[in-house]
């Protein structure tokens, strides 16, 4: 055989194994397309926990309508963190957006009838910074897809072991959790989602954890 075809031969066998896994491309072609649903969320995080409903057709500053606690109970932080929540609500929910995150080496880790549990190194968003990259290098990541059409049904990653991202600076835990269940339409959602930190910066301690769960679908808005 002659070295063109050996190199040939080398390069097409590396471009079927990198996209082989006929469950990861089913996963990747999956469309976010559909309807715009509102939905009541309960937020939670170390000092805070709130109830409302979500309309993103609303205009910026009326997208969130909190129903408990009353306006009297909250802090000036869950009212800072109100406003940006509510600017950046637009009805993406979809558990299709982890798919950029999974590379192509993905390796599968567990599998059942129905479903199929990948482990990775997650790729950075694109909008990440230089921090978020290194950090996303540290991190062991996991992906649960559904066997029958590659929709994400659970997505998580996780911090192995302490991390210095400074000299003044140490993360000790790091997890992101997120569920998803199927919308009226077959997409899956992000039904619950839950993040934690902890670690120490400038000789100061901080731990942060936040959660969020869409308790009910609601009416399409759009």
């Amino acid at each position: 055989m002659s070295r063109l075809l050996i190199v040939s031969a080398f390069a097409l066998t590396t471009s079927l194994s990198a996209t082989a896994d006929p469950l990861l491309e089913m996963m990747r072609s999956l469309s976010k397309d559909g309807p715009v649903y509102s939905y009541e969320m309960t937020y939670s995080d170390s000092d805070f926990t709130a109830k409302g409903t979500i309309d993103p057709s609303q205009p910026e500053g009326q997208r969130i309508q909190v129903t408990d606690p009353d306006p009297s109970e909250w802090s000036d932080d869950f009212r800072d963190g109100l406003k940006e929540m509510d600017a950046e609500t637009d009805g993406d929910i979809w558990c299709a957006d982890f798919a950029e995150m999974v590379p192509d080496n993905a390796a599968l880790l567990d599998e059942s009838t129905d479903q199929a549990v990948y482990s990775f190194t997650p790729i950075p968003e694109a909008d990440a910074d230089k921090d978020e990259h290194k950090l996303m290098k540290k991190l062991d990541a996991s992906v649960t897809l559904d066997k029958s059409d590659g929709s994400v049904l659970a997505f998580n990653m996780r911090l192995p072991e302490p991390y210095k991202p400074a000299f003044v600076a140490k993360i000790n835990a790091f997890e992101m959790n997120a569920s998803c269940a199927r919308a009226p339409d077959g997409r899956t959602f992000v039904e619950s989602f839950n993040f934690a930190i902890e670690g120490s910066a400038m000789m100061q301690n901080f731990s942060e954890s936040v959660s969020r769960e869409i308790t009910q679908l609601l009416d399409p808005v759009g």
